[in-house]
Protein backbone atom coordinates (compact mmCIF):
# COMPACT_ATOMS: atom_id res chain seq x y z
CA UNK A 1 0.00 0.00 0.00
CA UNK A 2 1.51 3.34 -1.03
CA UNK A 3 1.12 6.60 0.89
CA UNK A 4 -1.88 7.92 -1.05
CA UNK A 5 -3.70 4.57 -0.76
CA UNK A 6 -2.96 4.60 2.97
CA UNK A 7 -4.48 8.06 3.37
CA UNK A 8 -7.66 7.09 1.54
CA UNK A 9 -7.86 3.84 3.52
CA UNK A 10 -7.79 5.82 6.76
CA UNK A 11 -10.30 8.34 5.36
CA UNK A 12 -12.73 5.52 4.52
CA UNK A 13 -12.44 4.10 8.04
CA UNK A 14 -13.15 7.54 9.47
CA UNK A 15 -16.17 7.94 7.20
CA UNK A 16 -17.50 4.59 8.40
CA UNK A 17 -17.10 5.70 12.03
CA UNK A 18 -18.91 8.98 11.36
CA UNK A 19 -21.18 8.34 8.32
CA UNK A 20 -23.42 11.36 8.93
CA UNK A 21 -20.71 13.88 9.66
CA UNK A 22 -20.72 16.49 6.89
CA UNK A 23 -18.31 18.60 8.91
CA UNK A 24 -15.79 15.77 8.78
CA UNK A 25 -16.04 15.58 4.99
CA UNK A 26 -15.71 19.35 4.63
CA UNK A 27 -12.70 19.42 6.93
CA UNK A 28 -10.84 16.90 4.80
CA UNK A 29 -11.30 18.86 1.56
CA UNK A 30 -8.81 21.71 2.23
CA UNK A 31 -5.94 19.27 2.79
CA UNK A 32 -6.70 16.92 -0.11
CA UNK A 33 -4.11 18.62 -2.27
CA UNK A 34 -1.60 18.52 0.52
CA UNK A 35 -1.98 14.78 1.00
CA UNK A 36 -1.33 14.18 -2.67
CA UNK A 37 2.09 15.70 -1.93
CA UNK A 38 2.62 13.62 1.17
CA UNK A 39 6.23 13.07 2.16
CA UNK A 40 6.69 10.05 4.38
CA UNK A 41 9.54 8.18 6.02
CA UNK A 42 8.79 4.49 6.48
CA UNK A 43 8.95 2.91 9.90
CA UNK A 44 12.43 1.84 10.95
CA UNK A 45 14.50 1.16 14.00
CA UNK A 46 16.12 4.28 15.51
CA UNK A 47 19.30 5.42 13.76
CA UNK A 48 20.93 5.92 17.15
CA UNK A 49 19.83 3.37 19.80
CA UNK A 50 19.37 5.45 22.94
CA UNK A 51 18.91 2.28 25.01
CA UNK A 52 19.20 -1.45 24.62
CA UNK A 53 15.41 -1.69 24.94
CA UNK A 54 14.80 0.25 21.69
CA UNK A 55 14.31 -2.95 19.72
CA UNK A 56 11.29 -3.81 21.86
CA UNK A 57 9.70 -0.37 21.57
CA UNK A 58 7.59 1.35 18.94
CA UNK A 59 9.20 3.68 16.42
CA UNK A 60 7.15 6.17 14.41
CA UNK A 61 6.00 6.42 10.84
CA UNK A 62 6.93 10.02 10.15
CA UNK A 63 4.99 12.27 7.76
CA UNK A 64 5.39 15.76 6.44
CA UNK A 65 2.77 17.44 4.27
CA UNK A 66 3.98 20.00 1.76
CA UNK A 67 2.28 23.38 1.96
CA UNK A 68 0.69 24.04 -1.48
CA UNK A 69 1.10 27.79 -0.98
CA UNK A 70 4.87 27.40 -0.79
CA UNK A 71 4.90 26.01 -4.33
CA UNK A 72 3.48 29.15 -5.87
CA UNK A 73 6.80 30.93 -5.83
CA UNK A 74 10.21 30.68 -4.25
CA UNK A 75 9.69 34.00 -2.47
CA UNK A 76 7.11 32.37 -0.22
CA UNK A 77 9.57 29.78 1.07
CA UNK A 78 11.38 30.46 4.34
CA UNK A 79 14.64 28.47 4.10
CA UNK A 80 15.22 28.67 7.86
CA UNK A 81 11.80 27.24 8.58
CA UNK A 82 12.34 24.45 6.07
CA UNK A 83 15.63 23.59 7.80
CA UNK A 84 13.80 23.52 11.12
CA UNK A 85 11.23 21.14 9.66
CA UNK A 86 14.03 18.90 8.42
CA UNK A 87 15.57 18.82 11.90
CA UNK A 88 12.26 18.04 13.59
CA UNK A 89 11.55 15.30 11.05
CA UNK A 90 14.98 13.77 11.66
CA UNK A 91 14.41 13.87 15.44
CA UNK A 92 11.01 12.17 15.10
CA UNK A 93 12.65 9.27 13.26
CA UNK A 94 14.79 8.61 16.33
CA UNK A 95 11.92 8.36 18.80
CA UNK A 96 10.71 5.09 20.32
CA UNK A 97 7.86 4.63 22.77
CA UNK A 98 6.46 2.13 25.24
CA UNK A 99 3.22 1.68 23.31
CA UNK A 100 1.96 1.69 19.73
CA UNK A 101 -1.01 4.04 20.02
CA UNK A 102 0.96 7.27 20.08
CA UNK A 103 0.91 10.52 18.13
CA UNK A 104 3.72 13.10 18.12
CA UNK A 105 3.18 16.40 16.28
CA UNK A 106 5.06 19.67 16.02
CA UNK A 107 3.40 23.06 16.52
CA UNK A 108 5.26 25.96 14.91
CA UNK A 109 4.67 29.74 14.97
CA UNK A 110 4.50 31.74 11.75
CA UNK A 111 3.51 35.28 10.82
CA UNK A 112 0.13 36.00 9.26
CA UNK A 113 -0.16 39.72 8.68
CA UNK A 114 0.51 41.42 12.01
CA UNK A 115 -0.13 38.31 14.05
CA UNK A 116 1.77 35.18 15.06
CA UNK A 117 -0.16 31.92 14.73
CA UNK A 118 0.77 28.58 16.26
CA UNK A 119 -0.27 25.74 13.95
CA UNK A 120 0.59 22.10 13.29
CA UNK A 121 -0.72 21.77 9.73
CA UNK A 122 2.10 21.28 7.20
CA UNK A 123 4.45 20.42 10.09
CA UNK A 124 6.16 17.02 10.65
CA UNK A 125 4.30 14.45 12.73
CA UNK A 126 4.71 10.79 13.65
CA UNK A 127 2.22 7.98 14.29
CA UNK A 128 2.85 4.67 16.01
CA UNK A 129 0.12 2.81 14.12
CA UNK A 130 -0.64 4.41 10.76
CA UNK A 131 -3.94 2.53 10.34
CA UNK A 132 -5.25 3.65 13.74
CA UNK A 133 -8.43 5.61 13.03
CA UNK A 134 -8.35 7.50 16.34
CA UNK A 135 -4.81 8.78 15.82
CA UNK A 136 -5.64 9.85 12.28
CA UNK A 137 -8.85 11.59 13.30
CA UNK A 138 -7.13 13.52 16.11
CA UNK A 139 -4.40 14.59 13.70
CA UNK A 140 -7.04 15.95 11.30
CA UNK A 141 -8.69 17.84 14.14
CA UNK A 142 -5.34 19.35 15.14
CA UNK A 143 -4.64 20.48 11.57
CA UNK A 144 -7.84 22.51 11.74
CA UNK A 145 -6.67 24.41 14.84
CA UNK A 146 -4.84 27.74 14.89
CA UNK A 147 -3.90 29.82 17.95
CA UNK A 148 -2.74 33.43 18.22
CA UNK A 149 0.50 33.70 20.21
CA UNK A 150 1.18 37.45 19.96
CA UNK A 151 3.28 38.69 22.86
CA UNK A 152 0.82 41.46 23.74
CA UNK A 153 -2.20 39.14 23.61
CA UNK A 154 -2.62 36.71 26.47
CA UNK A 155 -5.38 34.21 25.74
CA UNK A 156 -6.26 32.35 28.89
CA UNK A 157 -6.98 28.62 28.66
CA UNK A 158 -6.27 28.59 24.91
CA UNK A 159 -4.47 25.22 24.68
CA UNK A 160 -1.60 23.44 26.45
CA UNK A 161 0.61 23.79 23.35
CA UNK A 162 0.14 27.56 23.45
CA UNK A 163 0.82 27.73 27.18
CA UNK A 164 3.98 25.63 26.76
CA UNK A 165 5.14 27.94 23.94
CA UNK A 166 4.52 31.14 25.90
CA UNK A 167 5.92 29.95 29.22
CA UNK A 168 8.78 27.95 27.77
CA UNK A 169 7.83 25.23 30.27
CA UNK A 170 6.29 21.77 29.70
CA UNK A 171 2.71 20.83 30.45
CA UNK A 172 1.43 17.28 30.91
CA UNK A 173 -1.48 15.17 32.10
CA UNK A 174 -1.67 11.50 33.03
CA UNK A 175 -5.35 11.49 32.08
CA UNK A 176 -7.09 14.11 29.96
CA UNK A 177 -10.23 13.50 32.00
CA UNK A 178 -8.44 15.60 34.64
CA UNK A 179 -8.67 18.61 32.31
CA UNK A 180 -11.60 20.82 31.39
CA UNK A 181 -12.65 21.58 27.83
CA UNK A 182 -11.71 25.20 28.46
CA UNK A 183 -8.16 24.21 29.43
CA UNK A 184 -7.91 21.63 26.64
CA UNK A 185 -10.12 22.56 23.65
CA UNK A 186 -9.52 19.19 21.97
CA UNK A 187 -10.40 17.15 25.07
CA UNK A 188 -13.63 15.70 23.68
CA UNK A 189 -11.95 14.70 20.42
CA UNK A 190 -8.98 13.17 22.24
CA UNK A 191 -11.09 11.02 24.55
CA UNK A 192 -13.29 9.95 21.63
CA UNK A 193 -10.10 8.87 19.86
CA UNK A 194 -8.98 6.87 22.92
CA UNK A 195 -6.15 9.29 23.73
CA UNK A 196 -5.67 9.95 27.43
CA UNK A 197 -2.03 10.73 28.22
CA UNK A 198 -0.64 14.12 27.18
CA UNK A 199 2.73 15.89 27.09
CA UNK A 200 3.69 19.26 25.53
CA UNK A 201 7.40 20.14 25.41
CA UNK A 202 8.71 23.53 24.23
CA UNK A 203 11.56 23.21 21.72
CA UNK A 204 14.47 25.68 21.73
CA UNK A 205 17.26 26.37 19.30
CA UNK A 206 20.56 25.45 20.97
CA UNK A 207 22.32 28.56 19.67
CA UNK A 208 19.72 31.31 20.08
CA UNK A 209 17.85 29.74 23.02
CA UNK A 210 14.64 30.95 21.38
CA UNK A 211 11.52 28.79 21.49
CA UNK A 212 10.90 27.57 17.92
CA UNK A 213 7.80 25.49 18.61
CA UNK A 214 6.22 22.77 20.72
CA UNK A 215 6.35 18.97 20.39
CA UNK A 216 3.06 17.44 21.47
CA UNK A 217 2.70 13.79 22.50
CA UNK A 218 -0.57 11.91 23.00
CA UNK A 219 -0.89 8.28 24.13
CA UNK A 220 -3.73 5.89 24.78
CA UNK A 221 -2.18 4.89 28.12
CA UNK A 222 -2.68 6.86 31.31
CA UNK A 223 0.94 6.89 32.39
CA UNK A 224 1.73 7.79 35.98
CA UNK A 225 5.17 8.96 34.89
CA UNK A 226 6.41 10.58 31.66
CA UNK A 227 10.12 10.78 32.53
CA UNK A 228 10.97 8.15 29.90
CA UNK A 229 9.19 10.01 27.09
CA UNK A 230 10.65 13.36 28.15
CA UNK A 231 14.19 12.01 28.10
CA UNK A 232 13.82 10.18 24.78
CA UNK A 233 12.54 13.34 23.11
CA UNK A 234 15.29 15.43 24.70
CA UNK A 235 18.01 13.08 23.40
CA UNK A 236 16.53 12.96 19.89
CA UNK A 237 16.27 16.75 19.61
CA UNK A 238 19.80 17.13 20.92
CA UNK A 239 21.13 15.35 17.82
CA UNK A 240 19.59 18.15 15.73
CA UNK A 241 21.04 21.00 17.81
CA UNK A 242 17.67 21.55 19.47
CA UNK A 243 16.80 21.54 23.17
CA UNK A 244 13.74 20.52 25.16
CA UNK A 245 13.30 20.19 28.93
CA UNK A 246 14.60 16.95 30.39
CA UNK A 247 13.59 14.90 33.39
CA UNK A 248 14.87 15.99 36.79
CA UNK A 249 16.00 19.28 35.25
CA UNK A 250 17.29 21.92 37.68
CA UNK A 251 17.49 25.06 35.47
CA UNK A 252 18.19 27.43 38.35
CA UNK A 253 21.54 25.75 38.88
CA UNK A 254 22.53 26.22 35.24
CA UNK A 255 22.44 30.01 35.66
CA UNK A 256 25.35 30.03 38.05
CA UNK A 257 26.71 33.23 39.49
CA UNK A 258 30.27 33.19 40.74
CA UNK A 259 29.18 32.95 44.38
CA UNK A 260 26.95 29.91 43.83
CA UNK A 261 29.58 28.16 41.73
CA UNK A 262 32.17 28.71 44.46
CA UNK A 263 29.75 27.34 47.06
CA UNK A 264 29.09 24.19 45.08
CA UNK A 265 32.82 23.69 44.57
CA UNK A 266 33.39 24.05 48.32
CA UNK A 267 30.68 21.51 49.13
CA UNK A 268 32.10 19.09 46.58
CA UNK A 269 35.58 19.35 48.11
CA UNK A 270 34.32 18.86 51.66
CA UNK A 271 32.25 15.82 50.69
CA UNK A 272 35.33 14.27 49.09
CA UNK A 273 37.47 15.02 52.14
CA UNK A 274 34.89 13.64 54.57
CA UNK A 275 34.60 10.39 52.59
CA UNK A 276 38.36 9.93 52.51
CA UNK A 277 38.96 10.74 56.19
CA UNK A 278 36.09 8.64 57.57
CA UNK A 279 36.03 5.89 54.90
CA UNK A 280 32.48 6.73 53.82
CA UNK A 281 31.16 4.93 50.73
CA UNK A 282 29.03 7.82 49.42
CA UNK A 283 28.17 11.44 50.12
CA UNK A 284 25.64 13.48 48.14
CA UNK A 285 23.76 16.77 48.21
CA UNK A 286 19.98 17.26 48.08
CA UNK A 287 18.02 20.47 47.50
CA UNK A 288 14.39 21.42 46.96
CA UNK A 289 13.47 20.92 43.31
CA UNK A 290 11.92 24.01 41.71
CA UNK A 291 8.56 23.95 39.95
CA UNK A 292 9.52 23.74 36.27
CA UNK A 293 6.47 22.11 34.71
CA UNK A 294 2.68 22.36 34.73
CA UNK A 295 0.32 19.41 35.23
CA UNK A 296 -3.44 19.06 34.79
CA UNK A 297 -4.71 17.57 38.03
CA UNK A 298 -8.29 17.38 39.29
CA UNK A 299 -9.52 19.95 36.75
CA UNK A 300 -6.78 22.40 37.74
CA UNK A 301 -3.49 23.34 36.09
CA UNK A 302 -0.84 23.32 38.79
CA UNK A 303 2.88 23.88 39.01
CA UNK A 304 4.99 20.77 39.58
CA UNK A 305 8.61 19.67 39.61
CA UNK A 306 10.55 18.17 36.72
CA UNK A 307 10.02 14.50 37.59
CA UNK A 308 6.90 14.28 35.36
CA UNK A 309 5.56 11.87 37.98
CA UNK A 310 2.06 12.00 39.45
CA UNK A 311 3.52 11.08 42.85
CA UNK A 312 5.14 14.52 43.00
CA UNK A 313 1.97 16.51 42.29
CA UNK A 314 1.17 18.96 45.12
CA UNK A 315 4.35 18.01 46.96
CA UNK A 316 7.61 19.73 47.79
CA UNK A 317 10.26 17.47 46.28
CA UNK A 318 13.98 17.12 46.76
CA UNK A 319 16.54 16.21 44.10
CA UNK A 320 20.27 15.51 43.75
CA UNK A 321 20.39 16.71 40.12
CA UNK A 322 23.39 18.92 39.24
CA UNK A 323 24.51 19.01 42.90
CA UNK A 324 27.86 17.97 44.43
CA UNK A 325 28.53 14.34 45.33
CA UNK A 326 31.43 11.97 45.93
CA UNK A 327 31.41 8.19 45.41
CA UNK A 328 34.29 6.66 47.37
CA UNK A 329 33.13 3.06 46.96
CA UNK A 330 32.17 2.33 43.33
CA UNK A 331 29.80 -0.42 44.44
CA UNK A 332 27.58 2.45 45.64
CA UNK A 333 27.23 3.85 42.12
CA UNK A 334 23.91 2.05 41.37
CA UNK A 335 22.42 3.49 44.56
CA UNK A 336 23.67 6.96 43.66
CA UNK A 337 22.10 6.60 40.20
CA UNK A 338 18.82 5.50 41.79
CA UNK A 339 18.84 8.62 43.98
CA UNK A 340 19.50 10.79 40.94
CA UNK A 341 16.57 9.17 39.11
CA UNK A 342 14.07 9.79 41.89
CA UNK A 343 12.60 12.80 43.65
CA UNK A 344 11.92 12.52 47.37
CA UNK A 345 8.98 14.08 49.16
CA UNK A 346 10.45 16.62 51.58
CA UNK A 347 8.50 14.96 54.40
CA UNK A 348 10.15 11.56 53.82
CA UNK A 349 13.25 9.93 55.20
CA UNK A 350 16.34 11.38 56.81
CA UNK A 351 16.81 14.00 54.11
CA UNK A 352 13.29 15.37 54.51
CA UNK A 353 13.52 15.47 58.29
CA UNK A 354 16.85 17.29 58.18
CA UNK A 355 15.32 19.85 55.79
CA UNK A 356 12.15 20.41 57.83
CA UNK A 357 14.00 20.86 61.13
CA UNK A 358 17.15 22.53 59.73
CA UNK A 359 18.94 19.99 61.84
CA UNK A 360 20.55 16.55 61.59
CA UNK A 361 19.20 13.02 61.43
CA UNK A 362 20.61 9.49 61.79
CA UNK A 363 19.29 6.02 60.97
CA UNK A 364 21.09 2.82 61.91
CA UNK A 365 19.40 0.77 59.18
CA UNK A 366 17.33 2.43 56.44
CA UNK A 367 16.36 -0.97 55.02
CA UNK A 368 13.94 -1.40 57.94
CA UNK A 369 11.95 1.69 56.94
CA UNK A 370 8.73 1.39 54.95
CA UNK A 371 8.50 2.54 51.35
CA UNK A 372 6.20 5.36 52.46
CA UNK A 373 8.84 6.60 54.91
CA UNK A 374 11.76 6.02 52.52
CA UNK A 375 10.85 5.46 48.83
CA UNK A 376 14.40 4.34 48.01
CA UNK A 377 14.30 1.49 50.51
CA UNK A 378 14.38 -1.32 47.92
CA UNK A 379 17.39 0.34 46.24
CA UNK A 380 19.09 0.52 49.63
CA UNK A 381 18.44 -3.19 50.19
CA UNK A 382 19.81 -4.19 46.79
CA UNK A 383 22.97 -2.11 47.28
CA UNK A 384 23.52 -3.01 50.95
CA UNK A 385 23.05 0.52 52.22
CA UNK A 386 22.26 0.49 55.94
CA UNK A 387 23.26 3.37 58.23
CA UNK A 388 22.97 6.97 57.00
CA UNK A 389 23.41 10.47 58.37
CA UNK A 390 21.93 13.71 57.00
CA UNK A 391 22.49 17.33 58.03
CA UNK A 392 21.14 20.67 56.84
CA UNK A 393 23.45 23.29 55.31
CA UNK A 394 22.63 26.88 54.35
CA UNK A 395 24.57 29.23 52.08
CA UNK A 396 24.53 32.59 53.88
CA UNK A 397 24.98 34.89 50.87
CA UNK A 398 22.59 33.17 48.45
CA UNK A 399 20.27 31.78 51.15
CA UNK A 400 20.30 28.42 49.33
CA UNK A 401 19.38 25.44 51.49
CA UNK A 402 20.97 22.01 51.05
CA UNK A 403 20.95 18.67 52.85
CA UNK A 404 24.17 16.65 52.94
CA UNK A 405 23.56 12.89 53.08
CA UNK A 406 26.31 10.45 54.05
CA UNK A 407 26.11 6.68 53.57
CA UNK A 408 28.03 5.26 56.51
CA UNK A 409 29.99 2.01 56.90
CA UNK A 410 27.68 -0.86 57.91
CA UNK A 411 29.30 -1.24 61.35
CA UNK A 412 28.04 2.20 62.45
CA UNK A 413 24.71 1.53 64.16
CA UNK A 414 24.63 4.29 66.77
CA UNK A 415 24.18 8.05 66.37
CA UNK A 416 27.04 8.64 68.78
CA UNK A 417 29.44 7.11 66.27
CA UNK A 418 28.97 9.99 63.84
CA UNK A 419 30.50 12.52 66.23
CA UNK A 420 33.85 12.50 64.40
CA UNK A 421 32.12 13.16 61.09
CA UNK A 422 30.15 16.02 62.65
CA UNK A 423 33.36 17.56 63.99
CA UNK A 424 34.93 17.42 60.52
CA UNK A 425 31.91 19.20 59.04
CA UNK A 426 31.89 21.84 61.80
CA UNK A 427 35.57 22.61 61.22
CA UNK A 428 35.11 23.06 57.46
CA UNK A 429 31.80 24.94 57.66
CA UNK A 430 33.00 27.23 60.41
CA UNK A 431 32.28 30.94 60.78
CA UNK A 432 33.66 32.78 57.78
CA UNK A 433 33.16 29.88 55.39
CA UNK A 434 29.99 31.37 53.95
CA UNK A 435 27.91 28.48 55.26
CA UNK A 436 25.84 27.78 58.33
CA UNK A 437 25.64 24.15 59.40
CA UNK A 438 22.32 22.84 60.71
CA UNK A 439 21.71 22.09 64.37
CA UNK A 440 23.79 19.06 65.37
CA UNK A 441 23.44 19.34 69.13
CA UNK A 442 20.42 17.04 69.00
CA UNK A 443 20.64 14.38 66.30
CA UNK A 444 17.25 12.89 65.50
CA UNK A 445 17.30 9.11 65.47
CA UNK A 446 15.10 7.48 62.85
CA UNK A 447 14.46 3.79 62.47
CA UNK A 448 12.34 0.84 63.42
CA UNK A 449 12.75 -0.40 66.99
CA UNK A 450 14.76 -3.53 67.77
CA UNK A 451 13.43 -7.00 68.59
CA UNK A 452 11.28 -7.30 65.49
CA UNK A 453 9.53 -10.64 65.11
CA UNK A 454 8.18 -11.78 61.75
CA UNK A 455 5.19 -14.12 61.36
CA UNK A 456 4.80 -15.42 57.83
CA UNK A 457 1.39 -16.47 56.49
CA UNK A 458 0.26 -17.11 52.90
CA UNK A 459 0.08 -13.81 50.98
CA UNK A 460 0.45 -11.75 54.19
CA UNK A 461 3.48 -10.77 56.21
CA UNK A 462 2.75 -9.51 59.73
CA UNK A 463 5.50 -7.55 61.40
CA UNK A 464 4.97 -6.98 65.12
CA UNK A 465 7.31 -5.12 67.43
CA UNK A 466 7.48 -3.51 70.85
CA UNK A 467 8.71 0.02 71.15
CA UNK A 468 8.78 2.95 73.55
CA UNK A 469 5.47 4.80 73.80
CA UNK A 470 6.10 7.36 76.52
CA UNK A 471 8.83 9.83 77.53
CA UNK A 472 8.59 11.19 73.98
CA UNK A 473 9.91 14.66 74.72
CA UNK A 474 13.36 15.40 76.14
CA UNK A 475 15.05 18.61 77.05
CA UNK A 476 17.97 19.87 74.97
CA UNK A 477 20.45 18.80 77.64
CA UNK A 478 18.97 15.30 77.85
CA UNK A 479 18.95 14.92 74.04
CA UNK A 480 22.50 16.06 73.36
CA UNK A 481 24.72 14.07 71.08
CA UNK A 482 26.82 12.98 74.04
CA UNK A 483 23.74 11.46 75.68
CA UNK A 484 22.32 9.80 72.57
CA UNK A 485 20.65 6.94 74.47
CA UNK A 486 17.68 9.16 75.26
CA UNK A 487 14.53 8.90 73.17
CA UNK A 488 13.69 11.63 70.66
CA UNK A 489 10.62 12.29 68.54
CA UNK A 490 10.57 14.35 65.37
CA UNK A 491 7.74 16.48 64.01
CA UNK A 492 6.22 13.61 62.07
CA UNK A 493 5.82 11.50 65.21
CA UNK A 494 8.39 8.88 64.19
CA UNK A 495 10.25 7.65 67.26
CA UNK A 496 13.70 6.29 67.84
CA UNK A 497 15.03 4.51 70.94
CA UNK A 498 18.11 2.77 72.33
CA UNK A 499 17.87 -0.88 73.42
CA UNK A 500 18.64 0.11 77.03
CA UNK A 501 15.66 2.46 77.39
CA UNK A 502 12.90 1.22 79.70
CA UNK A 503 9.34 2.18 78.85
CA UNK A 504 5.78 1.14 78.36
CA UNK A 505 5.10 -0.98 75.30
CA UNK A 506 2.51 -1.29 72.61
CA UNK A 507 2.06 -3.52 69.55
CA UNK A 508 2.36 -2.31 65.99
CA UNK A 509 1.27 -4.30 62.96
CA UNK A 510 1.70 -3.67 59.27
CA UNK A 511 0.79 -5.68 56.20
CA UNK A 512 3.04 -6.30 53.21
CA UNK A 513 1.25 -7.16 49.96
CA UNK A 514 2.29 -10.36 48.18
CA UNK A 515 2.05 -10.43 44.40
CA UNK A 516 1.94 -13.51 42.19
CA UNK A 517 3.66 -12.94 38.85
CA UNK A 518 3.06 -15.42 36.02
CA UNK A 519 5.91 -14.85 33.59
CA UNK A 520 6.12 -16.49 30.16
CA UNK A 521 9.26 -16.92 28.10
CA UNK A 522 8.75 -18.64 24.73
CA UNK A 523 6.68 -21.73 25.64
CA UNK A 524 7.62 -21.78 29.34
CA UNK A 525 5.65 -20.16 32.14
CA UNK A 526 6.89 -19.79 35.70
CA UNK A 527 5.15 -18.44 38.80
CA UNK A 528 6.95 -15.99 41.11
CA UNK A 529 5.63 -15.05 44.57
CA UNK A 530 7.02 -11.62 45.39
CA UNK A 531 6.64 -9.23 48.35
CA UNK A 532 5.44 -5.86 47.07
CA UNK A 533 7.11 -3.42 46.58
CA UNK A 534 9.97 -4.94 44.60
CA UNK A 535 12.25 -3.30 42.04
CA UNK A 536 12.62 -4.01 38.31
CA UNK A 537 16.31 -4.91 38.75
CA UNK A 538 15.42 -7.48 41.39
CA UNK A 539 12.66 -8.99 39.23
CA UNK A 540 14.78 -9.22 36.05
CA UNK A 541 17.55 -10.87 38.04
CA UNK A 542 15.11 -13.50 39.35
CA UNK A 543 13.70 -14.07 35.86
CA UNK A 544 17.20 -14.43 34.37
CA UNK A 545 18.10 -17.13 36.87
CA UNK A 546 14.88 -19.13 36.49
CA UNK A 547 14.85 -19.06 32.68
CA UNK A 548 18.66 -19.45 32.50
CA UNK A 549 19.11 -16.13 30.70
CA UNK A 550 22.02 -14.86 32.78
CA UNK A 551 24.24 -12.59 30.69
CA UNK A 552 21.51 -11.84 28.16
CA UNK A 553 19.56 -8.61 27.83
CA UNK A 554 15.93 -9.23 28.79
CA UNK A 555 12.81 -7.08 28.79
CA UNK A 556 9.44 -7.54 30.47
CA UNK A 557 6.02 -6.46 29.21
CA UNK A 558 2.52 -6.47 30.71
CA UNK A 559 -1.00 -6.11 29.35
CA UNK A 560 -2.73 -2.90 30.45
CA UNK A 561 -6.43 -2.11 30.88
CA UNK A 562 -6.81 -1.47 27.14
CA UNK A 563 -5.25 -4.85 26.27
CA UNK A 564 -2.09 -3.14 24.98
CA UNK A 565 1.30 -4.77 25.54
CA UNK A 566 3.35 -2.26 27.57
CA UNK A 567 7.11 -2.38 28.10
CA UNK A 568 8.25 -2.19 31.73
CA UNK A 569 11.13 0.25 31.40
CA UNK A 570 11.47 1.39 35.04
CA UNK A 571 10.22 0.79 38.57
CA UNK A 572 7.27 3.13 37.96
CA UNK A 573 6.08 0.96 35.06
CA UNK A 574 6.38 -2.10 37.27
CA UNK A 575 4.28 -0.38 39.92
CA UNK A 576 1.66 0.42 37.25
CA UNK A 577 1.59 -3.24 36.23
CA UNK A 578 0.88 -4.27 39.81
CA UNK A 579 -1.81 -1.57 40.14
CA UNK A 580 -3.43 -2.91 36.97
CA UNK A 581 -3.63 -6.32 38.64
CA UNK A 582 -6.16 -4.92 41.11
CA UNK A 583 -7.22 -6.82 44.20
CA UNK A 584 -6.41 -10.29 42.85
CA UNK A 585 -2.68 -9.62 43.36
CA UNK A 586 -1.78 -11.52 40.19
CA UNK A 587 -0.01 -10.14 37.15
CA UNK A 588 0.87 -11.75 33.83
CA UNK A 589 4.17 -10.74 32.21
CA UNK A 590 5.95 -11.67 29.01
CA UNK A 591 9.74 -12.00 28.91
CA UNK A 592 11.76 -11.15 25.79
CA UNK A 593 15.50 -11.63 25.28
CA UNK A 594 18.19 -10.96 22.70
Amino acid sequence: MNDVELVFCIRNQEAEMYPNSLDLKRKFQPVDYAYKNLRTVSRRQPTIPFSDDSRYMTSLSVFRINNPCSEVGADNIDPNHQKLQDRIEAALRLLTFREQHVLVQFWSPHAVGKHQLLETIYQPFGIGVVTDVGLSLYRRDSEDKSFVVDKDLEEEDSSPAVRAFRRGLPEWASDLNHCTSKQFPQQECAIRCNLHGYLALPVFDSNTRLCVGVLELLTSSKYMNYAHEVQVIHMALKTQNLISPQRFDFPALYVLNESRQNNLDKIRGILKMACEIHSLPLAQTWAVSPHTSFVSHEKNIEKSCSSFDTRCVRKVCMSTTALPFHVQDLSMWPFFEACRERHLDSSCGLVGKALLTHGSCFCGDVTKLSEEEYPLVHNARMNRVTSCFAIYLCSIEDNDGYVLEFVLPPDIKDSGQVSNLVQTLKQNFAIGSGFELGDNSCIQVVGLPPDVSVNMEPDVTEISSDFVADNFMSSDSESSMANHNNLGMDKTGFTGTDAGEKSKKRKKESVTRMVTAKISYNDDTEIFNLPFPFGLSYLTNEVSQVFKLTGKKISLKYIDEDADLILIACDVDLHSAVVTAGSNNSIRLICLSD
